[in-house]
């Protein structure tokens, strides 16, 4: 295997971490890295907000508490109330240990100007923003494998969430970033836990010719 077979076939999803602080050069390094990765038009939308402030934690964990309870109560009313209870337990189980990791960053994006979608929009012959979504979508896809492969060279640990975008209903007023649309959260440090490889779906599952 070459290093970059080892890099990622070595990584893993983190939820463990020490209590050590990774220093602050590294975590700028895998930022460096995220920035090496393509976009349309190198429009480079992708924004990184580390979340330092107790104070904001403190009010991102009471939005995603109040978001949860909120979820809970519309389950409640479905056909299938215990289902649906059951899946908002289990993604908040998987969600809640973002307030206990060293470094938590919230992941973005800017609305590049004058896009190819753009200027379908505006000539009046495409409707939507669906072209711009997806780019900024695979944009930040992109800049955070970057991120994390940097992190994994350097002996850290990392995970990417969305679920708590979920709970939240408009993370942009609590980090007072409404021109940046938050796409997930991202945790890094020193990992506390060694995972099992989880099993990959086979070349021939998902490769074809035609």
């Amino acid at each position: 295997m070459t290093e970059l077979d080892d890099l990622l076939a070595g990584r893993r999803s983190i939820r463990r971490y020490t209590q050590a602080a990774p220093p602050e050069a590294w975590l700028e390094s895998m930022i460096l890295a995220a920035t090496w990765a393509p976009s349309p038009r190198n429009s480079q939308p992708v924004r990184f907000i580390r979340i330092e402030s107790p104070e904001i934690r403190l009010r991102l964990q009471e939005a995603m508490i109040s978001g949860r309870e909120r979820l809970l109560d519309k389950a409640a009313a479905c056909g299938q109330p215990k289902r649906l209870r059951n899946w908002i337990n289990a993604y908040w189980r998987f969600s809640e240990f973002i307030f206990q990791a060293p470094v938590l960053f919230a992941v973005g994006t800017v609305s590049p100007e004058g896009s190819f979608s753009r200027h379908l929009r505006q000539a009046g012959i495409s409707g939507g923003d669906k072209g711009d979504v997806t780019n900024q979508d695979i944009s930040v896809g992109m800049a955070l494998q970057g991120f994390m492969l940097k992190g994994r060279e350097l002996g850290l640990g990392a995970c990417i969430l969305t679920a708590p975008l979920a709970f939240i209903e408009d993370a942009g007023i609590i980090f007072g970033t409404k021109e940046i649309g938050i796409k997930c959260f991202v945790t890094a440090g020193f990992p506390d836990e060694s995972p099992a490889a989880p099993e990959r779906t086979p070349v021939a599952d998902i490769y074809r010719r035609i």
